[in-house]
């Protein structure tokens, strides 16, 4: 573990050292070489497991791989420093990365550019392919612009138009691709809880957990695009249904069941209209609510052949309405939420999917409110399978249950502290969601 953490700080400290010296040599000259042949090795000893190698930056704290710098030395700050002028979250190296690579990354970053996207292009032009750029708060972004997408097609359908799904679909490429690169990296994104907004937040927030999950099982980015699709338009056919009966607090009657009853069919209808939406999407939106039973709804559809899309879709649906709150409901805590997706297997979900997610999400998922063996109370930014409880949290609140104005983030795995037990938010006054 020492000596990944050196590794890791000496990798950061020759790249901060050759973006500050980039120009003082000729191209070619051994002294401007050797400092990228070293990174060379560096990479291959800290990517020995396989997968990318990630240098990023959150709340001023530099990580790379696995290990974070909460208090820096001097070129560690300067890389830092340079990374947040360009307004770039971080820096992706792939397996492969070699000297040229390494050169043409350090030169750009010496210029004087400072958007992360002039980065992006050079290194495009330049023909490096292994290097990607991270932009700042390009998720949220692209998550934000969903939800519009989602909104603009419910409202064009309400008008009972057939909506341009151009948008959409380009907003799912790019949360696709980032699910394929780093899928937990998206769970924090469906945290994001506007009550006024439930509809819209709810599709894409199973849109989101639909992604993530189906690129944690190894699907390619065709299948996690629709998996995608698929959650942000599962409940598009309740644009069909009575907005009395959508927005009636308590139970329903039984004629309003049967007619809630309907919006599979509706949505199914809907999306077979809409341009470049995949025939799958449809069947997916279709068979949401079949159940891995087959008791559930619409009943002529029960002994039709779904595929996998629809029980993801089933399983995220379940998760991000248990965890909501709502007119007629408290929303379950993490925990909480999973006991009852345990309770659902076998019912209504999956159990190799449900097993799936519960991997993807560790015993307190991404956005669990939990409190510290030092009192301290903390947001969970990295889940874990270690006995510590997670990997990375930020800490808001000090042992004495006063919160904190400048949030610490910190690894529970470096630190030695452990969590103890899960917050509820509400009784502590906490939006979780305004700490990503």
């Amino acid at each position: 573990m020492i000596d990944g953490l050196q590794h890791a700080q000496r990798l950061a400290t020759l790249l901060s050292g050759a973006i500050k010296g980039a120009g003082l040599y000729p191209p070619g000259h051994p002294a401007s070489l050797q400092p990228f042949r070293e990174m060379e090795a560096l990479m291959l000893m800290l990517q020995r497991n396989g997968g990318d190698l990630r240098l990023a930056v959150v709340d001023g704290v530099l990580s790379v791989g696995e290990h974070l710098f909460f208090a820096p030395p001097a070129p560690l700050q300067e890389l830092i420093n340079r990374l947040e002028e360009k307004k770039i979250a971080g820096l992706i190296l792939k397996p492969g990365v070699l000297t040229p690579d390494l050169t043409v990354l350090t030169r750009l970053m010496a210029e004087g550019s400072d958007e992360a996207g002039d980065l992006t292009r050079g290194l495009k032009e330049a023909g490096v392919k292994l290097i990607e750029v991270m932009e700042e708060n390009s998720l949220s972004h692209t998550y934000n612009e969903a939800v519009s997408a989602v909104r603009d097609i419910f409202e064009e359908i309400g008008k009972g138009r057939i909506p341009n799904s151009r948008r959409m679909l380009t907003v799912v490429s790019s949360l696709a691709s980032a699910a394929i690169k780093e899928p937990a990296a998206l769970l924090g994104l469906a945290l994001i809880k506007d009550y006024d907004n439930y509809t819209f937040q709810h599709s894409v927030n199973v849109g989101v957990l639909s992604m993530a999950l189906s690129a944690s099982m190894g699907h390619g980015e065709i299948e996690v695009e629709e998996c995608g699709l698929a959650g942000f338009l599962h409940d598009i056919g309740k644009t069909r249904v009575d907005k009395d009966i959508l927005n009636k607090p308590g139970k329903l009657s039984s004629d309003e069941f049967l007619e809630m009853r309907k919006h599979p069919e509706f949505g199914a209808a809907i999306v077979r209209e809409m341009e470049g939406v995949p025939e799958g999407v449809a069947e997916a939106v279709l068979g949401h609510h079949i159940r891995y039973d087959r008791a559930g709804y619409p009943e002529w559809a029960r002994e039709k052949e779904f595929g996998t899309t629809s029980k993801i879709v089933a399983v995220a649906d379940f998760y991000d309405a248990t965890t909501t709150l709502r007119s007629y409901q408290r929303p379950m805590l993490p925990d909480q939420a999973m006991k009852e997706i345990r309770k659902a297997v076998g019912g209504s979900l999956d159990g190799a999917i449900v097993e799936r997610f519960m991997e993807l999400t560790g015993k307190y998922p991404t956005g669990s409110l939990v409190r510290l063996d030092s009192n301290e109370i903390a947001v969970v930014f990295s889940p874990s399978s270690q006995p510590c409880g997670a990997a990375v949290v930020k800490v808001v609140m000090d042992p004495h249950g006063s919160l904190l104005e400048n949030p610490e983030l910190r690894s529970l795995i470096t630190s030695g502290d452990n969590i103890v037990d899960l917050v509820d938010p509400l009784v502590k006054g906490i939006d979780v969601a305004q700490y990503f």
